[in-house]
């Protein structure tokens, strides 16, 4: 009787869960000081979050349906969407406390949305998509991830200066704890490899490229680039929402 009694009390309590307001599981979880959100509507099962901060940047939609029966046990756990003039994606995640994990996601974000600095020839509106099949992060901890990141954007720069240029293609690895995408791409006028290191407050850069054209060397040291005979190497780090 008290096992029927209990099994009850649990499905009344995920019933009256379900029927919470989105907003009000927000608040329960931080609000917006934790969340930087200017405001929520909807419920649980179909709700939307306007202005929330991700990377120091607000992005003007997001849609969240919230599975109720992780929050028994203080977990978040939803299907997302990001709606965004320079920002789109889609998947699954799970928060709780400083852990969290992403699903199934995919975006296409622009460049200049995800910091990259200015340089000569190249064209920020160009687009850098991913997908995502696993990523686990604990605070500053990378557990695990698993995931491709691709962009034209090279292939563009080139364009512009009347050479074929390559497709850049990424890996998402947890390497010693830290999250990193190791990138490469190559064709038989440019060659580019580096890698991009991910924390809570930014991310650090490195790459070096390769190529015979003459032509580049003026915009290549406009750009920051250090030579060494066709190598040209270059550095940097950059803050979430400071390019």
């Amino acid at each position: 009787m008290l096992r029927y009694l209990l099994i009850g009390l649990a499905a009344v309590l995920v019933w009256l869960i379900a029927l919470m307001p989105l907003k009000a599981v927000m608040i329960v979880a931080g609000g917006a000081s934790a969340f930087g959100y200017q405001d929520v509507y909807g419920s649980l099962w179909h709700g939307r979050v306007y202005g929330m901060r991700i990377a120091a940047m607000p992005v003007r939609e997001i849609e969240l349906a919230v599975n109720p029966l992780p929050l028994l046990v203080g977990r978040l756990s939803a299907a997302w969407s990001v709606s965004d003039s320079s920002v789109r994606g889609q998947g699954q995640m799970a928060m709780a406390g400083d852990w969290m994990e992403l699903r199934e996601t995919r975006f296409n974000a622009s460049l200049e949305r995800l910091g990259v600095p200015v340089f000569p020839g190249l064209d920020l509106d160009g687009q850098v998509s991913g997908n995502i099949s696993r990523l686990e992060l604990d605070g500053d901890t990378c557990r695990s991830a698993q995931g491709t990141v691709r962009t034209a954007a090279l292939t563009q720069f080139a364009a512009t200066y009347g050479f074929q240029g390559p497709d850049l293609a990424g890996q998402l690895s947890c390497r010693e704890g830290r999250l990193v995408l190791d990138f490469s791409g190559m064709s038989d006028d440019l060659g580019l490899t580096g890698e991009i290191e991910f924390d809570r407050s930014g991310y650090q850069w490195s790459l070096e490229l390769q190529t015979s054209r003459a032509e580049l060397a003026d915009v290549l040291a406009l750009g920051g680039l250090e030579r060494d005979g066709d190598v040209w190497r270059r550095q940097g780090s950059v803050s979430y929402g400071q390019p």
